[in-house]
C-alpha cells in the first residue's frame, strides 16, 4: 500500500514515540514501550502501537496526564555541570519544575537526568542531562573511566592503611579499584583524602574506611574522566557542557574500549 502523501504545511513525522519521549526524560525505551503494551500512554486519545511515530502537534498523556516532548527530541541535547552540596538530594525523578527550581537548574521541556548520581549524604561534580538516550549513552562506558574523589577523614591515617586502601579489590562484596591516594595531614584527627578510583561508587569507599575506625565526615567527586570539578563552578549552581567538554568525554569512554557508541536505529 503506498504511503499517504504528507499535505501542504503539514509538519514531517518524529521519530518513534518511545524513542522520542526517552530522549525528552520521560523514561527508559524499555520502560516507555511497556507503558503502551499496559495501556497507560495515550497518543492523540488512543493507545498507540510500538512502532507508531509521533508528529508536530500530537497530544501524548500519560496515565491521563499530559506529556511535553520535543519534536526535535532526537537532536542536540542540553547537559550540565551541577555542582551539588553534600546532604542535597538530587530528587529529579518527580519530574517535576519545582524540583528543578530548588536545585537552581534551567527550564527544560524534557527532565533533568543524572549520569550516575552520587547518593544525597556526599556531593561535587554531577553530569545532568534533559536527553534520556544521552545518559544512558554515558552511563554504559562510565564504568571504564577514572574518578576523583576528595574526602575529609577523622580519624587514625596512616601510611600503612593508605598501603591496604590501595590493595583493597572490594568491600562488603562489592568490587572497588583504587588506583590512588594521597593523605594531606592537617592538624588534629582531621585529614583530607584524595582518591583516583574505577568502577567504584563513593558509598563503598566511605564504608571501607569507617570499618577501620575512620570516619568520612565529607565525600565529594572532583572529577569524572576527563571532566573536572573547577573552583568557577560554586556549590548549587549549574553551566552546560561545552562541545569540547563532551567530545573528550565520549572520547575517553570510546579510548577505553567502553560501549558507548550511538545505539543502533530501532
Amino acid at each position: 500500500m503506498r504511503a499517504r502523501a504528507r499535505g501542504r504545511g503539514e509538519a514531517p513525522s518524529a521519530d518513534r514515540v518511545h524513542k522520542v519521549l526517552a530522549a525528552a526524560g520521560l523514561g527508559s525505551r524499555r520502560e516507555i514501550e511497556r507503558w503502551i503494551r499496559e495501556g497507560r500512554l495515550r497518543l492523540n486519545g488512543s493507545v498507540p502501537t510500538l512502532g507508531a511515530k509521533l508528529a508536530r502537534g500530537d497530544r501524548v498523556t500519560l496515565d491521563g496526564r499530559a506529556v511535553h516532548w520535543r519534536p526535535d527530541a532526537g537532536g542536540e541535547s542540553h547537559v550540565l555541570l551541577y555542582h551539588r552540596s553534600p546532604g542535597d538530594a538530587l530528587d529529579l525523578k518527580a519530574a517535576s519544575s519545582r524540583a528543578a527550581e530548588h536545585l537552581r537548574l534551567p527550564g527544560s521541556t524534557g527532565r533533568w537526568l543524572a549520569v550516575q548520581p552520587m547518593p544525597p549524604v556526599d556531593g561535587g561534580l554531577e553530569i545532568l542531562s534533559d536527553d534520556g538516550t544521552w545518559v544512558q549513552r554515558i552511563s554504559r562506558g562510565a564504568h571504564a573511566l577514572e574518578v576523583d574523589y576528595l574526602l575529609r577523614v577523622r580519624g587514625r591515617l596512616n601510611d600503612a592503611l593508605l598501603a591496604e586502601f590501595l590493595a583493597a579489590t572490594e568491600n562488603d562484596g562489592e568490587a572497588i579499584a583504587i588506583l590512588g591516594a594521597t593523605a594531606q595531614y592537617g592538624e588534629g584527627s582531621n585529614h583530607w583524602l584524595s582518591v583516583t578510583a574505577r568502577a567504584t561508587r563513593s558509598a563503598p569507599v566511605r564504608h571501607w574506611w569507617a570499618a577501620r575506625g575512620v570516619i568520612v565526615s565529607r565525600l565529594m567527586r572532583v572529577r569524572f574522566g576527563p571532566i573536572r570539578l573547577m573552583r568557577e563552578l560554586p556549590r548549587g549552581r549549574s553551566r552546560a557542557m561545552t562541545s569540547t567538554e563532551r567530545e573528550a568525554l565520549l572520547g575517553e569512554i570510546a579510548a577505553a574500549g567502553a560501549p558507548a557508541q550511538r545505539p543502533a536505529a530501532e
